[in-house]
């Protein structure tokens, strides 16, 4: 997707010279229990489904990823904003530029496994049963410190295709 530029930010497909910066922001929140950390390959390995929240300035204030689990189903990952930039916006923003990628692809369902739950739930998303998600999409959870004892809510959106946009 392109860049969309308004309120005085950016939101634009991640760079490979972005890493170092997304790593920091979600290093910071994941050292407070706020998410779950991602190492610098994962983040590269992920990379085209990121994208960056820059300010006026050109510094990078938030991030989030759309990774593609299967082809009705996508997860929103390390949604992440800095600080000092909380209750601005600027996280629904990306949710809703990651909600519109998922709707170009075609594919209806966007899971988030998060502890931020009103957070999601004021965008539109349901809580679900994590049992009920397909185990194939547990790969990465089998990599994760919290395996045996995950702590995230699963919550689910569901996308309206249209006629013209599902065809």
């Amino acid at each position: 997707m392109e860049s969309l530029k308004e309120s005085g930010i950016t939101i634009r497909p991640a760079k490979a010279t972005d890493v170092d910066l997304i790593y920091k922001l979600i290093k910071a929140n994941s050292d407070q229990g706020q998410m779950l950390p991602r190492s610098k390959y994962k983040i590269f390995s992920r990379l085209q489904g990121f994208v960056v929240v820059e300010d006026d300035q050109k510094n990078i204030i938030g991030c989030g990823a759309l990774v593609i689990l299967w082809g009705d189903l996508a997860e929103i990952q390390s949604l992440v904003v800095a600080p000092h930039k909380h209750g601005m916006g600027i996280g629904r923003k990306i949710v809703e530029y990651l909600l519109a990628q998922s709707t170009a692809l075609n594919i209806p369902k966007v899971l988030a496994l998060t502890y931020q739950v009103e957070f999601f739930s004021k965008m539109g998303f349901k809580i679900i049963d994590k049992d009920s998600i397909p185990r194939k999409i547990w790969g990465e959870c089998l990599e994760c410190p919290k395996l045996e004892y995950c702590d995230e809510t699963a919550l689910i959106y569901q996308i309206k295709l249209t006629e013209a946009s599902a065809g």
